[in-house]
């Protein structure tokens, strides 16, 4: 019996890569494995996008294929897709084929560091990708179908009604059902398939032996979009599959001659922070082909995911002089350790969100979101800038971040949230009039409430922050949502309170705001003259359906619902939105750097400070509080 040796991996220079191509001598299938360089036409090649693990198995390797007389052992995952190879007569059609777990060699981490620095240059000069979901199930091809169905449904143009009307019905269930099954499969969920998807010129998706191409795919994920009662956009799989889609139209729209797009790799980092992987390091070495701003890290795999994170934090404050970054820690926060730095965000999260964060807005492009190409355009004038565009002052010492910035104020009451009991503000929290230029006074219950409103919508129309809030639009719904909550019986609204509003009403009702409770208050403003009342005798009625980013109700959905943003009176009487995790007594500051007003944490032991998380600041948004004059610049150890 002859006994096989295992195959060694011969050393490839920085600027190469390694082809492979199955070839028969008419009784065996072995392989070949060349290296070429990148810097040199490379021969046509497909590659295969698939998951090294099925299920959530280990990486099982029970086979292996034939080299140069040796054996490699071979992922487990992989088998099924050589023989569907085989089955559709590809395997031995003389075609190359780039495949990680085989061309790398993955025991080497300085190869594996090399390497991943050419992924771009391998997906965009594929000639094609096969996307390799797994075997047929018992619903694959009715969900492969179904995709088909609303690739033709797109083309039609329907409005979103119309659409709703023909597709949320029963007679559709059982393909919805298949497609949120196809959608839950391992592949969209790994953090290093989200480049297979975007970067090649040609993708084909295969599930067993039928395939659909990447247009139809995003398609039909764009019409589940529109159909809010399904069931399908709650599933991690419609997230994983929607964020895909997004960030391919940006990179298409980013190619285009005269674009000046740009996907940063913190931007990208957020909206995949769901994505499973098995190296944390690749949350972000796995995005870095996708990005304009992949220089910042290099790729180092003998450093620990916590000494990434850090050195990538510090890497864009000093890029960039600016301190915008440390606000994601707010959403992405270390997990159950104090050692952790507070101010380095941990880029992972099981319940994903892909609202931008303030700091996210179109107008700053270091950042920036991953929007649709449609809404590129924005209002330039429009930008979040409490630190007067100051560039940082800090420097780094081991795992702290010394900043330089003022306390401009202090949170004081805090509405209630799901998570969280409602905590009074102080009795003599009343706003003085200011001495100041630009500041925000509240004269009267209506004043008040405008405040309200314009800190649940973050004061902008739409969930990029690319356009000011229409504030007499979006006033009028406010109080035309709530009204039915604190009209008396004869003056019945003509507009029912949405569920999510009522349940925030219930929690916020009590909050003292300059010593009248927020039910007082809105009463008394819903008397007076000059607000009409929605419904046919009055203005038209309010949006309530939250697919409708660009309307109060749409806003109120992203801040309080999704983001978790609790409403928060200041002890000197301002009103804001803050982080859910925010708590009485917390310092709102204004960091130089950071272009909106953030919380910090005082520590009981020592003179450092911890982050919280952004602070939305009504009438302080700008810069205007550091006008005032009393206002004494420090330096914040945080840590």
């Amino acid at each position: 019996m002859t006994i096989r040796t295992l195959y060694s991996y011969k050393p490839i220079q920085h600027n190469q890569l390694r082809l492979l191509k199955f070839v028969s001598d008419g009784i065996h299938i072995s392989a070949i494995l060349e290296a070429f360089s990148v810097e040199e036409p490379l021969p046509p090649f497909h590659s295969v996008s698939y998951t090294w693990a099925s299920n959530g198995a280990s990486l099982a390797k029970s086979w292996a294929v034939q080299i140069e007389k040796q054996m490699l052992p071979v992922l487990d995952s992989l088998q099924s897709f050589i023989q569907t190879l085989a089955s559709k007569d590809m395997l031995l059609d003389g075609k190359w084929w780039w495949i990680d777990s085989i061309c790398i060699n993955q025991d080497n981490l300085e190869e594996r560091a090399q390497q991943v620095q050419l992924m771009q240059h391998i997906y965009v000069r594929a000639e094609q990708v096969i996307i390799w979901l797994g075997d047929e199930s018992s619903d694959s091809n009715l969900a492969m179908d179904f995709i088909r169905f609303l690739d033709k449904t797109a083309q039609q143009r329907l409005s979103v009604d119309n659409l709703r009307t023909m597709l949320q019905t029963e007679q559709y269930y059982p393909q919805w059902t298949a497609l949120t099954n196809l959608l839950a499969r391992r592949w969209w969920s790994r953090i290093w398939t989200v480049q297979e998807f975007v970067l090649p010129r040609s993708i084909s998706f295969w599930c067993g032996m039928r395939n659909v191409s990447r247009v139809a795919v995003c398609r039909s994920i764009s019409i589940a979009d529109k159909c809010t009662s399904i069931g399908i956009k709650e599933t991690p799989g419609f997230t994983h599959g929607n964020n895909r889609r997004r960030v391919w139209g940006l990179y298409k729209a980013g190619r285009k001659p005269g674009a000046t797009l740009n996907l940063s790799i913190l931007a990208l980092a957020a909206y995949f922070s769901c994505m499973n992987a098995t190296d944390d390091r690749d949350r972000i070495y796995g995005l870095m082909a996708l990005s304009i701003d992949g220089s910042l890290l290099d790729v180092n795999y003998f450093l620990s995911s916590q000494e990434v994170y850090l050195r990538f934090t510090q890497a864009f404050i000093a890029r960039h002089k600016s301190l915008d970054i440390i606000c994601f820690t707010s959403l992405f926060n270390a997990p159950g350790s104090t050692l952790r730095p507070s101010w380095v965000p941990h880029w992972q999260k099981t319940n994903p969100l892909v609202i931008p964060l303030m700091v996210s807005q179109s107008c700053m492009t270091h950042i920036g979101n991953l929007r649709t190409p449609k809404a590129l355009a924005f209002d330039p004038s429009i930008c979040y800038s409490a630190s007067k565009n100051r560039a940082a002052e800090y420097k780094f010492e081991g795992s702290a971040l010394f900043a330089r910035g003022v306390i401009v104020d202090t949170v004081d009451g805090l509405a209630g949230s799901r998570n969280f009991d409602l905590v009074q503000s102080s009795e003599g929290n009343a706003m003085e009039p200011p001495s100041f230029p630009g500041s925000t006074f509240y004269s009267s219950s209506t004043e008040i409430l405008m405040g309200v409103c314009r800190s649940l919508a973050l004061d902008r129309k739409d969930r990029y922050l690319r356009y000011a809030m229409p504030t007499a639009e979006f006033f009028r719904d406010f109080v035309g949502l709530l009204s039915a909550l604190v009209l008396v019986p004869e003056q019945d609204s003509a507009t029912e309170t949405p569920k999510e509003l009522q349940i925030w009403f219930d929690c916020t009702r009590s909050l003292q705001i300059h010593r009248h409770n927020f039910e007082s208050i809105l009463r008394d403003s819903s008397h007076q003259a000059d607000i009409e009342p929605p419904g046919p005798e009055g203005h038209s009625t309010p949006n309530q359906d939250e697919y409708y980013h660009d309307t109060f109700f749409g806003r109120f959905f992203d801040t309080v619902v999704r983001l978790s943003l609790r409403l928060m009176v200041s002890r000197n009487g301002h009103i804001g939105m803050v982080s859910e995790r925010a708590m009485k007594g917390d310092l709102i500051c204004v960091l130089f750097g950071c272009s909106v007003p953030v919380l910090l944490r005082k520590s009981e032991q020592d003179n450092c400070v911890t982050f919280v998380g952004e602070c939305f600041l009504d009438g302080c948004m700008d810069g205007s509080a550091l006008e005032r004059p009393e206002l004494i610049e420090r330096t914040f150890r945080i840590r």
